[in-house]
């Protein structure tokens, strides 16, 4: 069986909360440390796999691919293995997980001049 690919990508969103979320599939968890946060996570993987497979479902397949903004975040965050945080991806999953080196949410803010059109479009 070849392994299915899903990537996260995690960031801190307040201090002492650590969110993780799916790319491939919009799947999300939060804790207080990393660790937590990707382990809770990988066992969502987990339950959700194994009762698609006892429904005949293909894994996952409820959960559709996440927003742009998280992409974006993961493409330019820093990789970071799953046996560097000592976990294993549950069986029949690649799984990658990058940290977000900005928000998901924060998008790059460019003024545009209010009386020329022209302006906004460069």
């Amino acid at each position: 069986m070849t392994a299915k690919r899903l990537r996260f990508v995690i960031f801190q969103d307040a201090p002492g909360l650590w969110l993780v979320r799916g790319l491939e599939h919009d799947l999300a968890a939060e804790a207080r440390t990393i660790g937590q946060a990707v382990r809770s996570i990988l066992r969502l993987v987990q339950a959700h796999t194994e009762f698609d497979f006892r429904h005949n479902h293909a894994p996952l397949s409820a959960f559709p691919a996440s927003a742009q903004t998280y992409w974006n975040a993961y493409a330019a965050g820093t990789p970071i293995p799953l046996a560097q945080l000592g976990l294993v991806p549950p069986s029949g999953w690649d799984i990658q997980a990058a940290f977000a080196t900005r928000l998901p949410c924060e998008e790059r803010y460019r003024p545009a001049l209010l009386y020329s059109p022209a302006a906004r479009c460069a």
